[in-house]
């Protein structure tokens, strides 16, 4: 009987021990299309070394058979991409362990078909003729699993708040009747109404319609050309014109400066007559000096010979 109880007591204080870790808490599955990835989290930093998670999943219902994904792994998340059915509805459970000691094992009940979020479509092609835009989008991996319909918002890239919205069934969408030579931004996102689950839209796309020009419009084009070249061979013209005015020949032209007056045009010399009368004999001797210093007089200011006319007159 005391061995019993000596039996009991440490197997007390062994599972007392072995619980002693803490379960991982917020413990949530991000399923987005097929993609299925495990994530919780964790109070363990009183430890001094860091600890492994084990998960594994079962059926719904069905305790005994459980499979595992992970074992051992020192992240806060599993992958369970390709191991569960998407119409299965499963029990996923993950613990804590360090050596001999491990946690309570924290459940989760998952459903695919059901707790699935759409991805949005991981491309789109925009094509356009003159007042159409033509999307083509890319498969969704999701078409396999469930009917998906393609919700396309559109509007025009000055008028945001009008946003439009057209669905399709088809990956190959057209917006027609737009107008022409306007930019018109695109967002494109999936739907299913038979699990009423959406996807978020893609980022938006902008592109321009194109249009076919009018007759007026060449026209109009090209009168205006014609008036561009108009006025640039004006322009020319009076650029030439003040530059050949502004010409001023060479001072070398035949030796002389353009600006010096003609010699014919040149101030003569001119002189005022004087009369000299020979003295008579009976004139004194001295009156002969004051009648030749008297003789002639010049005027003009100037002693320099022209070359035209004599240097010297005489009545």
């Amino acid at each position: 009987m005391l061995l019993y109880l000596h039996v009991g007591l440490y197997m007390l204080i062994f599972c007392s021990v072995s619980t002693s870790l803490p379960s991982p808490y917020d413990v949530k599955m991000v399923a987005v299309d097929l993609n299925y990835t495990l994530w919780w989290a964790w109070r363990g930093t009183h430890l001094n070394h860091p600890v492994n998670f084990t998960a594994d999943y079962a059926l719904w219902r069905d305790d005994g058979s459980y499979k595992l994904v992970c074992k051992g792994s020192g992240q806060l998340w599993c992958d369970f991409t390709n191991k569960l059915n998407f119409r299965g509805t499963y029990q996923i459970r993950v613990r804590a362990e360090d050596k001999n000691l491990h946690s309570n094992w924290t459940y989760l009940r998952f459903t695919p078909d059901e707790d699935v979020l759409l991805g949005p479509p991981s491309r789109v092609d925009i094509r356009v003729h003159r007042d159409i835009i033509i999307l083509i989008i890319s498969e969704s991996i999701m078409s396999s699993k469930m009917v998906l319909k393609y919700h396309v918002l559109y509007w025009e890239q000055l008028k945001p708040e009008q946003k439009m919205l057209k669905v399709f069934e088809n990956c190959h969408a057209s917006l027609t009747a737009l107008k022409l030579w306007t930019e018109y931004c695109v967002q494109v996102s999936l739907y299913s109404q038979d699990y009423n689950t959406g996807s978020n839209f893609t980022s938006p796309q902008c592109v321009s319609t194109t249009g076919q020009y009018l007759a007026w419009q060449i026209g109009l084009a090209v009168l205006c050309g014609i008036l561009v070249l108009v006025v640039l061979a004006a322009m020319m013209f009076l650029r030439f014109r003040r530059k050949v005015g502004e010409y001023k020949p060479p001072d070398s032209i035949l030796g002389l400066p353009f600006d010096h007056p003609p010699l014919l045009e040149a101030q003569e010399m001119s002189c005022e007559v004087a009369c000299v009368t020979a003295p008579s004999p009976h004139l004194v001797p001295d009156t002969t000096a004051e009648l030749q210093s008297g003789c002639s007089q010049w005027s003009g200011g100037s002693e320099q010979d022209s070359g035209i006319g004599s240097g010297e007159e005489s009545c």
